[in-house]
Protein backbone atom coordinates (compact mmCIF):
# COMPACT_ATOMS: atom_id res chain seq x y z
CA UNK A 1 0.00 0.00 0.00
CA UNK A 2 1.34 3.11 -0.91
CA UNK A 3 1.54 6.43 1.30
CA UNK A 4 -1.96 7.15 0.15
CA UNK A 5 -3.43 4.60 1.22
CA UNK A 6 -3.62 2.42 -2.30
CA UNK A 7 -3.63 -0.48 -2.87
CA UNK A 8 0.11 -1.79 -4.57
CA UNK A 9 0.82 -5.07 -5.84
CA UNK A 10 3.77 -6.45 -8.11
CA UNK A 11 5.13 -10.14 -8.63
CA UNK A 12 8.24 -11.13 -6.31
CA UNK A 13 10.72 -13.82 -6.60
CA UNK A 14 10.34 -16.00 -3.28
CA UNK A 15 14.09 -15.91 -1.85
CA UNK A 16 13.58 -18.10 0.95
CA UNK A 17 11.44 -19.86 3.41
CA UNK A 18 12.41 -20.02 7.26
CA UNK A 19 11.12 -20.11 10.87
CA UNK A 20 11.26 -16.40 10.56
CA UNK A 21 9.29 -15.85 7.75
CA UNK A 22 8.70 -15.52 3.70
CA UNK A 23 11.88 -13.77 2.34
CA UNK A 24 12.01 -11.81 -1.08
CA UNK A 25 14.49 -9.23 -1.75
CA UNK A 26 14.28 -5.10 -3.67
CA UNK A 27 15.98 -1.98 -3.46
CA UNK A 28 15.28 0.37 -0.23
CA UNK A 29 15.08 3.08 -2.64
CA UNK A 30 12.41 1.83 -5.02
CA UNK A 31 8.71 2.13 -4.98
CA UNK A 32 8.31 -1.20 -3.36
CA UNK A 33 11.73 -0.13 -0.72
CA UNK A 34 10.23 3.12 -0.18
CA UNK A 35 6.45 2.27 0.28
CA UNK A 36 7.91 -0.49 3.22
CA UNK A 37 10.15 2.01 4.75
CA UNK A 38 6.72 3.88 5.10
CA UNK A 39 4.13 1.17 6.13
CA UNK A 40 6.31 -2.09 6.83
CA UNK A 41 3.49 -4.55 5.82
CA UNK A 42 2.53 -6.81 2.99
CA UNK A 43 0.85 -10.24 1.79
CA UNK A 44 2.34 -12.83 -0.79
CA UNK A 45 -0.53 -15.04 -2.63
CA UNK A 46 0.35 -18.17 -4.08
CA UNK A 47 -1.92 -20.35 -6.58
CA UNK A 48 -1.27 -23.71 -7.87
CA UNK A 49 -3.61 -23.82 -10.53
CA UNK A 50 -3.37 -27.89 -11.45
CA UNK A 51 -3.81 -28.39 -7.15
CA UNK A 52 -6.58 -25.96 -7.27
CA UNK A 53 -4.70 -24.67 -3.86
CA UNK A 54 -4.29 -21.06 -2.78
CA UNK A 55 -2.47 -19.92 0.05
CA UNK A 56 -2.59 -16.39 1.41
CA UNK A 57 0.15 -14.46 4.09
CA UNK A 58 0.21 -11.25 5.44
CA UNK A 59 2.30 -9.68 8.57
CA UNK A 60 4.86 -7.04 8.71
CA UNK A 61 8.01 -6.83 6.87
CA UNK A 62 11.77 -6.72 8.49
CA UNK A 63 14.18 -5.44 6.47
CA UNK A 64 17.87 -8.23 6.89
CA UNK A 65 20.83 -7.13 8.38
CA UNK A 66 23.32 -5.69 5.43
CA UNK A 67 25.76 -8.75 5.46
CA UNK A 68 22.94 -10.77 4.94
CA UNK A 69 21.52 -8.50 1.98
CA UNK A 70 24.56 -8.39 0.15
CA UNK A 71 24.77 -11.87 0.34
CA UNK A 72 21.42 -12.43 -1.36
CA UNK A 73 22.69 -9.36 -3.58
CA UNK A 74 25.84 -11.54 -4.56
CA UNK A 75 23.83 -14.97 -5.26
CA UNK A 76 21.89 -13.07 -7.80
CA UNK A 77 22.87 -13.67 -11.70
CA UNK A 78 25.67 -11.39 -13.24
CA UNK A 79 23.16 -9.63 -15.49
CA UNK A 80 20.32 -9.09 -12.41
CA UNK A 81 23.02 -7.45 -10.84
CA UNK A 82 23.87 -4.99 -13.46
CA UNK A 83 20.34 -4.10 -14.00
CA UNK A 84 19.91 -3.29 -10.68
CA UNK A 85 23.37 -1.39 -9.90
CA UNK A 86 22.04 0.92 -12.46
CA UNK A 87 19.54 2.34 -9.65
CA UNK A 88 16.85 3.34 -11.88
CA UNK A 89 14.07 0.64 -11.20
CA UNK A 90 10.73 2.75 -12.43
CA UNK A 91 11.97 6.17 -13.21
CA UNK A 92 11.03 7.69 -16.67
CA UNK A 93 13.35 6.04 -19.40
CA UNK A 94 13.91 8.35 -22.19
CA UNK A 95 15.35 6.31 -24.44
CA UNK A 96 15.88 2.26 -24.90
CA UNK A 97 19.94 3.75 -25.66
CA UNK A 98 20.33 5.45 -22.54
CA UNK A 99 19.17 2.13 -20.66
CA UNK A 100 22.04 0.16 -22.73
CA UNK A 101 24.43 2.51 -21.98
CA UNK A 102 23.88 2.36 -18.02
CA UNK A 103 23.50 -1.56 -18.72
CA UNK A 104 27.19 -1.49 -20.07
CA UNK A 105 29.02 0.46 -17.40
CA UNK A 106 27.09 -1.52 -14.61
CA UNK A 107 28.34 -5.15 -16.05
CA UNK A 108 31.88 -2.82 -16.67
CA UNK A 109 31.72 -2.09 -12.87
CA UNK A 110 30.93 -5.84 -12.00
CA UNK A 111 33.60 -7.05 -14.36
CA UNK A 112 35.76 -4.68 -12.38
CA UNK A 113 34.58 -6.14 -8.65
CA UNK A 114 32.59 -8.89 -8.52
CA UNK A 115 31.96 -8.55 -5.27
CA UNK A 116 30.06 -5.09 -5.74
CA UNK A 117 26.50 -4.53 -4.50
CA UNK A 118 23.92 -2.12 -5.34
CA UNK A 119 23.34 0.44 -2.38
CA UNK A 120 20.14 -0.07 -0.97
CA UNK A 121 19.91 -3.83 -1.74
CA UNK A 122 17.59 -4.90 1.33
CA UNK A 123 16.23 -8.56 1.72
CA UNK A 124 13.04 -8.60 3.73
CA UNK A 125 11.30 -10.73 5.64
CA UNK A 126 7.39 -11.04 6.03
CA UNK A 127 7.00 -12.32 9.46
CA UNK A 128 3.08 -14.03 8.84
CA UNK A 129 0.56 -12.44 11.25
CA UNK A 130 -2.04 -14.66 9.08
CA UNK A 131 -2.11 -17.56 6.72
CA UNK A 132 -5.56 -18.85 4.82
CA UNK A 133 -5.53 -22.01 3.00
CA UNK A 134 -7.60 -22.12 0.25
CA UNK A 135 -8.72 -25.63 -1.51
CA UNK A 136 -10.95 -26.05 -4.79
CA UNK A 137 -14.04 -28.49 -4.67
CA UNK A 138 -15.83 -29.18 -7.69
CA UNK A 139 -18.82 -28.86 -6.41
CA UNK A 140 -18.05 -25.13 -5.17
CA UNK A 141 -17.83 -26.54 -1.21
CA UNK A 142 -14.44 -25.44 -1.10
CA UNK A 143 -12.42 -25.44 1.98
CA UNK A 144 -10.61 -22.14 3.70
CA UNK A 145 -8.60 -22.76 6.62
CA UNK A 146 -7.40 -19.03 8.22
CA UNK A 147 -4.32 -19.19 10.73
CA UNK A 148 -4.08 -16.20 12.65
CA UNK A 149 -0.98 -15.44 15.45
CA UNK A 150 -1.69 -13.68 18.63
CA UNK A 151 1.61 -13.91 20.32
CA UNK A 152 3.57 -16.90 19.85
CA UNK A 153 0.54 -18.89 19.32
CA UNK A 154 -1.68 -19.76 16.41
CA UNK A 155 -5.42 -19.63 16.35
CA UNK A 156 -7.25 -21.47 13.41
CA UNK A 157 -10.63 -20.87 12.27
CA UNK A 158 -12.83 -22.57 9.06
CA UNK A 159 -14.30 -19.82 7.24
CA UNK A 160 -17.10 -19.96 4.51
CA UNK A 161 -15.62 -20.08 0.79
Amino acid sequence: MDAEGKPSARVLILKNVEEAGWQFASNSTSRKGLELAERPAAALTFYWVPMARQVRISGTVVASEPDESARDFLARSESARAAELMGRQSHPLGAQTDMDEALAKASARIGEDPDTVAPGWTLYTLRPEEVEFWQADPDRRHLRLQYRRHDSAWTRTLLWP
